[in-house]
């Protein structure tokens, strides 16, 4: 990667599994407020049997979020930087028996949002391994994703990923513009991102004693550059807060995130 990156950040060396059993040990508003804005997107911007082609940006060696996008999809693109996080993601979508266990997620979003039963839980998790391929992606290079999968496509969702890429909001904004360069005409891009009041701030995260960084991203930053670099126009673009859907205590890592949903400009306009 550039050195545009954060100086000591090493995503080779970063650990996949580690970051399951310290992230996602358990369910709460980790999980909880980015599946369910994405359950609420696609219920309240598509009809089934949308045929949409959905890119997952940075998904890590998680395939969860993709549980919403199942009854809209016809092709799921899960691209991933560091080849462990692949390897681990691809454990789970070829049903291998080491697989990480990421049931607890998909039952939240079927029966929980959905209201399904809870036999259609494995049908789900079977529905995304049947639609989805992975593939590799670097944000400083171009294409910034692996050759063949360039979209265009009509979602892409991404979280904590460019901002844990970008030294800068500068740096940020462009990597944000390359990204959406992926999406077609009237597009929707949705993202989880790390928040703050000051410029080129840093939130510090911890997986297996390494330290990571990732830069915090004002709400006036958002939409100055998907407006003036992105092709979105202001009234497409909504910043949702995060919301304690959870019983227990917010934790500190979460306290700054903001929920960005915006749609691209159609051709016509």
């Amino acid at each position: 990667m550039s050195s545009e990156l954060h100086v000591d950040q090493d995503f080779e060396k970063f650990k996949p599994w580690a970051y399951i059993k310290e992230y996602y040990g358990k369910l709460d508003c980790w999980h909880r407020n980015p599946l369910k804005y994405l359950h609420d997107f696609y219920t309240s911007h598509f009809q089934r049997g949308a045929n949409l082609k959905v890119l997952n940006y940075g998904c890590g060696p998680i395939v969860a979020f993709e549980a919403s996008a199942v009854p809209y999809a016809q092709e799921i693109v899960l691209a991933e930087y560091a080849e462990q996080n692949r390897a681990v993601a691809k454990l789970w979508l070829d049903k291998d028996p080491s697989r990480p266990d990421f049931s607890a997620l998909y039952r939240y979003v079927v029966e929980e949002l959905e209201g399904q039963g809870a036999g259609e839980v494995e049908e789900r998790q079977d529905a995304v391994r049947r639609l989805s391929t992975i593939c590799s992606c670097d944000i400083y290079q171009d294409p910034l994703i692996q050759k063949g999968y360039e979209g265009p496509y009509d979602v892409i969702y991404t979280a904590s990923c460019i901002e844990d890429a970008c030294c800068t909001i500068e740096v940020f904004g462009a990597a944000l513009s390359k990204l959406c360069d992926l999406l077609k005409p009237g597009g929707w891009l949705v993202m989880s991102v790390c928040t703050g009041t000051e410029a080129d701030t840093l939130n510090i995260n911890y997986v297996d004693s390494i330290r990571y960084v990732e830069l915090k991203v004002r709400e006036t930053d958002i939409y100055e550059i998907l407006q003036q670099r992105c092709g979105f126009v202001r009234e497409s673009i909504t910043i949702l807060p995060l919301v304690h859907l959870s019983p227990e205590p917010l934790p500190d890592n979460l306290e700054c995130t903001m929920y960005v949903i915006a749609q691209k400009k159609s051709s016509a306009i």
